[in-house]
């Protein structure tokens, strides 16, 4: 393995460097040549936590990206949480997303904030003891803040503080992440109708952004590009970038190129890939919470993902029986005793429909989810490749278990 260093790392740097190395890192793994700066390693071993700039390619910005995190920079917000003795827990990054009257306001962020601390290599699902977070904002006035409410499974939180006046809010945009896997219908593509989702495709550019929690505050950006890359978390909702971040940005925003706000970050390894969850999810949280006072998680009871992350023969398969189709939702596993597996929902299944509506993507098949309750048949239409006819699969909505919630890692790495 080669590693190359301008200018040559000192020793110190040499042994910091490998022992990232020995933890498991697949995209170090990938690229062995990658070109990483000493100064990123000396802020880890003077103790003090990087900032998104201590990466090389978060330094110089073009225009677009600096107009795009300009729009949203006034609603991002550092946090800090302190356990039992004003002990620091976790510093991270958030966004203000709503103002509920009276100068409140709710803070979106990564629930690593608030869990309770272990050497585990995944973290617990508990709120931590004595628990107090505190909010900075761009100009430096602090305010301690309250959790509203949070959510282990998918792993955000949303933290509510009383300011002085009304702040800026984050213009919210749900993503759309139908693609169009069919030459022969792209003439008729179209976004859903009367959306008011922006429309993902990989290579989208695509910003992260957070705010360090010491003294200036400091606005941090980390542009890149939306792919179709998986990280190794628990949780298929997530997708990935590109944007090299830092572990005090995780929690902050995915904006778009129009400043909108379309994810939430998460920290993992040296930011390749950055893991973010679409807005889409944590907003049906937030929604569910405020209109019955809890989360409502939807079990699928299988693992899925988009009908263009197939191999191509598996595609060209569906589109010789279906010539119509433009994507799916493919079933990549069936959990074992889950209502899916009772139901007979196989491996390799491409769903079409759902209740009659034709399932355009992955993200939209899980909000025709989210509106059912606990008990309520979904009426499924599945592709199977080797089948020539669609099959009629009836399958009971269930909620996932708090056993069964999504495991996620412990970074111990900045």
């Amino acid at each position: 393995m080669r590693i190359i260093f301008a200018p040559l790392l000192g020793k110190s740097e040499e042994v910091m460097h490998e022992k990232c190395l020995k933890r498991k890192n697949p995209w170090l793994r990938e690229h062995p040549d990658e070109y990483f700066t000493p100064r990123h390693y000396r802020k880890i071993s003077s103790g003090k936590l990087p900032k998104f700039e201590d990466h090389d390619d978060n330094v110089f910005l073009d225009i677009h990206t600096k107009r795009a995190v300009l729009e949203v920079s006034s609603s991002i917000v550092a946090l800090l949480s302190y356990t039992t003795g004003e002990q620091e827990l976790f510093q991270s990054s958030g966004v203000i997303i709503e103002n509920d009257g009276n100068n409140g306001h709710i803070v979106l962020t990564s629930a690593n904030l608030i869990r309770r601390p272990t050497e585990e290599d995944m973290v617990e699902d508990k709120l931590a003891d004595s628990l107090k977070v505190m909010i900075y904002l761009y100009d430096g006035q602090s305010y301690e803040g309250e959790v509203r409410a949070y959510d282990f499974h998918y792993n955000i939180a949303w933290i509510r503080f009383q300011s002085d006046s009304s702040l800026a809010t984050a213009t919210l945009r749900q993503v759309d992440d139908y693609i169009n896997i069919n030459p022969a219908k792209e003439k008729s593509f179209q976004l859903r109708p009367h959306s008011s989702h922006f429309n993902l495709f990989p290579g989208h550019a695509i910003v992260a952004v957070g705010r360090y929690f010491a003294k200036p505050f400091d606005l941090m950006a980390a542009p890149g590009e939306f792919i179709l890359g998986r990280c190794d978390f628990d949780c298929e909702e997530v997708f990935t970038g590109t944007c090299n971040t830092t572990r005090c940005g995780e929690g902050g925003a995915l904006i778009n190129m129009s400043g909108e706000v379309i994810g939430v970050t998460f920290y993992y390894d040296f930011g390749f890939p950055t893991p973010f969850l679409p807005i889409n999810i944590a907003h049906k949280c937030w929604e569910n919470y405020k209109r019955y006072g809890g989360i409502w998680r939807p079990s699928l009871g299988f693992k899925a993902t988009n009908l263009y992350t197939a191999d191509i023969y598996v595609i060209e398969k569906v589109i010789q029986k279906i010539p119509s189709i433009c994507n799916g939702v493919l079933v990549e596993k069936v959990i074992q005793g889950s209502s899916a597996d009772s139901a007979g929902l196989r491996l390799k299944d491409v769903i079409v429909q759902c209740g009659g509506k034709t399932v355009r993507s992955f993200l939209e098949f899980l909000e025709m989810v989210w509106d059912k309750k606990v008990g309520d048949v979904l009426q499924l239409s599945v592709f199977r490749p080797y089948q020539n006819d669609p099959v009629d699969v009836n399958m009971v909505v269930d909620e996932v278990a708090v056993e069964k919630f999504n495991r996620w890692p412990h970074n111990r790495r900045y």
